[in-house]
Parts: structure tokens; sequence; C-alpha cells
């Protein structure tokens, strides 16, 4: 039950930060978090696909692989919105920063 629960977890203080951040910045857009909230529904349906997939051919891992990759891409939004909300990050801040560039 936790490889569910954690990556809403990580989806809710993604949409937690990213609404902060907003205000923050004056930049409130009620399209753009309708988007968001409809990207977190679909990396929701990621999840039971893979547990179908996992299920339904033997396959070992699927869902799993799945809810790891889901909690970093969460992770490294989560980071994005501390940083314009203008948390520093000290290096890894750099890493986005660096990041962002390429």
């Amino acid at each position: 039950i936790w490889q569910i629960i954690t990556p809403l977890i990580f989806s809710g203080c993604d949409i937690l930060t990213g609404y902060i951040q907003a205000v923050i910045n004056k930049n409130v857009d009620s399209k753009v978090m309708r988007e968001g909230l409809l990207h977190k529904c679909l990396l929701i349906v990621a999840i039971v696909i893979g547990y179908v997939v996992e299920y339904a051919f033997g396959l070992k891992a699927v869902a799993q692989v799945i809810t790891v990759y889901i909690c970093l891409m969460e992770v490294m939004s989560i980071l994005e919105n501390l940083k314009k909300a203008g948390l520093d990050l000290g290096k890894l801040g750099n890493i986005l920063k660096d990041k962002k560039e390429e």
C-alpha cells in the first residue's frame, strides 16, 4: 500500500509547494493548476497500469519502478518550486540551475 501512498504524498507536496510559490510570485493561474492536477491524475493511472502489467504478465517490479520514477520526478519538481519561491538550496540549487540551462 505504501507504493501507492508514497507517490500521492509526494504529489500532494508538489501541489502545495507549487501553489505557495505561485502565491509568493503573484502568479496564481487556475489553468496551470487544473493542468497540474490532471497530470497528477495521469500519474496515478500510470501506477495502476504498472500493477496491471505486473500481475497480468507475471513481470516483477514494474509498478515499483514506475512508483520510484514518479517519486523522483516529484522531488525534482518540489525542489524547483522551492527555488522559485526564493528558498536558497545551496549546491542543490546550482544543480537545478545547470539542468535548466541545458
